[in-house]
């Protein structure tokens, strides 16, 4: 296999009806991060956020490409919010190409039209093999890691275009408000066997650290030399993104990242006992 081309490569008051509907809903898998210990003067204090609520259906004026993966709802100190993510899984073309696109977006509701924050576009157009992208649900988290008030929203997400059992290109997108961070990188699908005689091997070690450093101290082990720093399987390329962002954001999100490959290497490998 040829190493991978860098990345990323293709790439307040609401309706009573609403209301309704947000309080019939479940909650999601992980609740807001609770407030700080330093509690600020009540003139000053954000506005509790309320629980985030996974929704059945959307109301009128939210848009949809795709099919609905998942949604939900939430108060908060910005007002009254809904983050929506679809899924397409188009055919094969008469040429041979396949796609496979993923939509993700944050409305705020309430007087009116719903208003768009953000919107993010991403997946596998026109591949020659075959084309993959899907939400990963359980990376899904809305801290409020500057303290605000206004919770942030993170998504994880993965793509592929091949025609082997490889790993895909993974990425963990974190927005606060129109502000975009991102980590980039590959997880870990196809890097550990089950073998019934031997036992469990694998083609390289989790890593725990992505740094450029660290990448390439674990290359130079002798690990799989399909790969190579900065992309090598279960590692992200750089936190770039995180530059200007506040300390606390790229705290996180590396913490996030980890967390989620140790997870999605231990499913790969419980998917081989089936």
């Amino acid at each position: 296999m040829s190493p991978l081309p860098a990345l990323p490569r293709h790439r307040v008051w609401l309706p009573a009806a609403i209301i309704l509907l947000l309080s019939a809903c479940q909650p999601a898998a992980q609740a807001p991060a609770t407030a700080s210990a330093a509690a600020p003067s009540p003139a000053s204090a954000p506005a509790a956020a309320a629980p985030v609520h996974r929704l059945a259906s959307l109301p009128d004026g939210v848009e949809l490409r795709g099919k609905l993966a998942a949604a939900y709802g939430w108060s908060d100190a910005a007002g009254q919010q809904l983050l929506v993510l679809g899924e397409r899984q188009d055919e094969r073309a008469a040429d041979g190409t396949q796609s496979a696109m993923l939509y993700a977006a944050q409305y705020t509701l309430g007087q009116g039209k719903p208003r768009r924050q953000w919107m993010l576009s991403d997946g596998v157009e026109r591949c020659e093999f075959d084309a993959g992208a899907g939400f990963d649900l359980d990376a899904l988290s809305f801290p409020d890691l500057n303290r605000d008030g206004v919770l942030e929203t993170v998504i994880g997400y993965h793509s592929t275009c091949t025609s082997d059992v490889s790993p895909n290109d993974y990425k963990l997108i974190l927005h606060a408000g129109k502000a975009k961070y991102g980590l980039r990188g590959l997880d870990r699908q196809g890097m550990s066997w089950l073998d019934p005689e031997h036992g469990l091997s694998s083609r390289l070690p989790l890593p725990t650290d992505c740094s450029p450093q660290a990448q390439l101290a674990l290359q130079a082990k002798g690990w799989e030399r399909e790969f190579e720093p900065p992309y090598l399987p279960g590692c992200y390329t750089d936190e770039n993104d995180f530059a200007t962002a506040p300390p606390a954001f790229v705290k996180y999100m590396r913490k996030q990242w980890f967390a989620r490959m140790r997870e999605l290497e231990s499913s790969w490998i419980k998917r081989q006992q089936e």
